[in-house]
């Protein structure tokens, strides 16, 4: 009878980064920025993670070199020598792939039950084994966080920014030190981006939106949809339906919020209890009457109150423009995916999510 092998509990670690692309450029003289951070994980923008990824490239590596035959005798090199080798060709091509863009890194830990196999690989510092640890799980719990921070720097400049994936990789330590690596196998045009450093004061302005939209439930969906927009080479169709419905949902989201304050704020020069009498019966008359449109024009003029009026009117005529646009797809019509109205479906979305979080993180601060 076969004992099956005990778990034992290890310190994982998972690290992933994202290319920056548009918007964002690193400080002059500032090789990392500090961005976030929580027990057992942090945010920083930098401009080299070989160093941060020196083990978690390993393990790639060591996944390239078992699909070619790792342990075979016949290979050419020591392993170490075919390893390093390995090593310096991912890091190489990642560098000519990401080409100096500033690089969004994340760096988690915690602890973790390890099943080490009883075919597992021993070698030196590190141990090779299959299917140890539910990576699919470790990636999946920092989903919602990873949205938050995208959202929030993205927020930073006025232009627009996206995210490409440039690595991702996790691996355990175990008592003595050595580094575990479980393997599971399973079964465009050119872009214009303008880029500015980012500046000191910016790191708190990031750090204060990420904590509001990682709290936020409400925007769940949200987050999801803009992080499906953001993302490097997305055919435009699929970016213009995730940020259509992104900012659809964060008007509906957020409208009887803004409703109760703009009828708060209203000044009635009548008798006051018969007016918010009145007010009142239209508000639960209209119910979710409503169309997004009444509810777009509401929204706005209570998160931009300041904002002029031939802006304020430009926004509106852009929102209806774009609702056209969705509605006549909606019904089959024909459409050219290069003409859809992308960059400006993007600005209106990250201008109304700007005066959102604006919004909220000053009234925190007033309470």
């Amino acid at each position: 009878m076969t004992v099956a092998p005990t778990p034992a509990t290890m310190t994982f670690t998972h690290l992933c980064a994202w290319r920056v692309i548009g918007g964002i450029g690193m400080p002059p003289s500032s090789p990392a920025v500090p961005l976030a951070s929580g027990a057992g994980w942090s945010y920083s923008l930098t401009n080299d993670i070989d160093a941060a990824c020196a083990n978690s490239d390993r393990g790639l590596a060591l996944a390239h070199l078992t699909l070619q035959g790792i342990f075979g005798p016949e290979k050419v090199g020591t392993l170490d020598e075919r390893l390093a080798a390995e090593v310096a060709e991912i890091q190489t091509t990642r560098r000519q792939r990401t080409s100096g863009s500033p690089l969004l890194l994340f760096q988690g830990t915690g602890q973790l039950d390890v099943t080490i196999g009883q075919h597992a690989q021993r070698h030196a510092d590190f141990i090779l084994t299959f299917d140890a640890y539910d990576k699919t799980d470790i990636r999946s719990r920092y989903a919602h966080q990873h949205r938050a921070m995208q959202l929030a720097l993205a927020l930073e400049p006025k232009t627009r920014v996206r995210f490409e994936e440039a690595t991702s990789g996790t691996f355990c330590t175990s008592a003595d030190g050595s580094t575990v690596y479980s393997l599971n196998f399973s079964g465009g045009n050119a872009d214009l981006t303008v880029s500015s450093p980012l500046q000191p004061e910016a790191t708190a302005s990031v750090a204060a939106r990420f904590a509001l939209f990682h709290a936020s439930a409400d925007l769940g969906s949200t987050l999801r949809l803009f992080a499906d927009m953001a993302s490097y080479k997305r055919e435009p169709f699929r970016v213009f339906v995730s940020g259509w419905a992104a900012l659809e949902i964060l008007i509906k989201k957020t409208f009887k919020e803004h409703e109760e304050r703009f009828f708060s704020a209203m000044q009635i020069p009548h008798q006051p209890d018969m007016a918010a009498l009145f007010l009142a019966r239209i508000r639960q008359s209209m119910g979710d009457k409503h169309n997004l449109i009444d509810r777009f024009t509401l929204v706005s003029s209570v998160l931009l109150p300041s904002q002029g009026a031939a802006e304020a009117t430009a926004d509106l005529a852009t929102f209806k423009s774009i609702k056209k646009q969705r509605d006549e797809i909606a019904h089959g019509a024909a459409f050219e995916e290069s003409r859809l109205p992308v960059v400006e479906l993007s600005d209106l979305l990250m201008k109304y999510l700007a005066a959102h979080a604006a919004q909220v993180l000053g009234n925190q601060k007033g309470n």
